[in-house]
């Protein structure tokens, strides 16, 4: 379903009140968040409200995606942008969160070893953002429909935006995501999508049916919103 909001606090404030319910009611909380510039409000008003601090140590954190070659104490991973907008925020002990580890010699048993994570510990909240070109966590255009890790080659498009991430131009490659099906087999997602510059990819999600996106794999069901605001859906609206 598709929810659209006036404005990007909007979305923000209703991403935040959700991630507080999971946090506070769901059994064993385990969230799958992506990093970036969306999101990013979100996780600001999430650790500031006083009502979750006490209940932080219930959490489970498990990656969503890492690049590979980049070591998670290095400014632009994955893993430091979200440290800065959420983990550092909060009452949030390092042993509870399983992240890749991009810088890894054995991508394949980093692959392994999220898998197993995610198996013995169910995802109960994802949030995903959208990239320029549909992307969903790393899994570009092209990319097959997988229920487990994997190493991805990134896009040219994915490469250059990423680069906003860093204070130098740092050569990206591969990186190392969470499969769709993982995804979409969390209890509840939400995929958010906010700004002008995002309006003709969401135009593409839902007006093109073709265009065989990563994105569109998470259409069509019960547990997965996505929320808009009006910049991101001027096209669809």
């Amino acid at each position: 379903m598709i929810q659209i909001f006036d404005s990007e606090e909007e979305v923000a404030h209703a991403i935040a009140s959700e991630m507080k319910e999971h946090l506070l009611h769901d059994e064993q909380p385990v969230f799958c968040l992506a990093s970036g510039s969306t999101p990013q409000k979100s996780y600001k008003q999430f650790a500031a409200d006083a009502d979750i601090q006490s209940k932080m140590k219930r959490l489970k954190i498990v990656s969503l995606d890492e690049w590979v070659g980049i070591d998670r104490s290095s400014e632009g991973s994955c893993y430091q942008m979200l440290n800065q907008d959420l983990f550092s925020l909060v009452s949030l002990d390092a042993s509870q969160i399983e992240f890749f580890d991009g810088s890894s010699s054995d991508l394949k048993r980093e692959c392994l070893r999220i898998d197993r994570f995610v198996a013995e510990h169910p995802i109960t909240f994802s949030l995903m953002g959208v990239g320029m070109n549909g992307h969903i966590g790393l899994n570009e255009p092209g990319c097959p429909v997988l229920d487990h890790s994997s190493v991805v080659s990134l896009s040219q498009s994915t490469r250059e935006v990423a680069q906003k991430y860093f204070h130098q131009q740092t050569v990206l490659e591969d990186g190392i995501t969470l499969g769709l099906g993982q995804i979409t087999n969390s209890k509840r997602v939400i995929v958010a999508i906010t700004g002008e510059r995002k309006a003709n990819i969401v135009q593409e999600i839902f007006s093109n049916p073709d265009a065989q996106l990563p994105a569109q794999q998470l259409l069509g069901y019960e547990h997965i919103d996505f929320f808009l605001d009006a910049e991101a859906a001027r096209y669809i609206i």
